[in-house]
């Protein structure tokens, strides 16, 4: 998943593990939106869940990114 910093326009690379992460902490603490940390500028870029769910159509809630290997 390619994510572009709003404030520099570094492209930003996430991996599968990192969405499911992201996933997991959004529905386990009941956020709407990931706070993406931009590594070139450091500022904090919001993700919408929507967003990365169309990356990630196969994660399931509670389904860890280990238990799936």
């Amino acid at each position: 998943m390619n994510i572009r910093c709003t404030f520099c326009n570094t492209p930003i690379n996430l991996n599968r593990e990192i969405v499911h992460a992201a996933l997991d902490e959004m529905h386990d603490e009941g956020h709407n939106h990931y706070n993406l940390h931009c590594p070139r500028c450091r500022k904090t870029n919001k993700v919408s869940q929507k967003q990365i769910k169309r990356w990630a159509p196969t994660w399931k809630p509670g389904e860890k990114a280990e238990e799936k290997k």
